[in-house]
């Protein structure tokens, strides 16, 4: 199967319409600002949904099988978009300040994004607690401390980003976590 084919089998008799009923469901309108960009990967989607199909069913005729086979496809992988977008506005949003601030050496700032759900004092004490261990890390936890703390990636993520073990990822947050230790006992005991 190639993709002519399958771009000629989505565009003939209305078969078009499975990725509308796939927006549809997910609640993006025409007036989403991102509804010609996740319409287009719709269409990509089925092709590819499409070539899957037939190379696991090569004489199967039955299109509703298919076309319950792309739907699928094409929501999960939509759904997985929208995800991922919400995720990265969410992360630049609110540690925009943070990432410039720690990057050029100037004092942090500490922003919400919705100030109506910050809860100051706890919010004060975290930022307090990465101020301090930003102070006594070594290079490689601080760059842990930011992944983890500013963008929330994962453990994996932050391997693959700085080419490590996920390992060494650990050992990093193990120094982390005993500096963190000691810093708190600290202020236990000055209390």
């Amino acid at each position: 199967m190639t993709i002519t084919a399958a771009f000629d089998f989505l565009l003939s008799e209305e078969r078009e319409r499975v990725i509308y009923g796939v927006l549809k469901r997910l609640h993006v309108t025409p007036m989403h600002p991102q509804y010609q960009d996740l319409l287009q990967e719709g269409r990509i989607i089925f092709t590819e949904a499409y070539q899957a199909y037939k190379k696991l069913h090569p004489t199967a005729e039955n299109e509703r099988d298919l076309m319950l086979f792309a739907y699928q496809r094409i929501r999960w992988r939509l759904l997985d978009i929208l995800r991922k977008e919400q995720q990265h506005l969410s992360n630049c949003l609110s540690m925009e300040s943070i990432l410039s601030a720690d990057e050029s050496g100037l004092e942090l700032s500490f922003e919400a994004a919705d100030p109506a759900t910050l809860d100051l004092e706890d919010e004060t004490l975290n930022c307090e607690l990465y101020e301090h261990l930003l102070a006594k890390c070594t290079a490689n936890e601080a760059k842990y401390l930011r992944q983890s703390f500013v963008f929330m990636r994962s453990m994996t993520e932050i391997a693959k980003m700085y080419g490590v073990s996920r390992q060494t990822i650990y050992n990093w947050r193990a120094g982390i976590q005993r500096k963190a230790r000691y810093l708190l006992a600290e202020e236990l005991s000055a209390a």
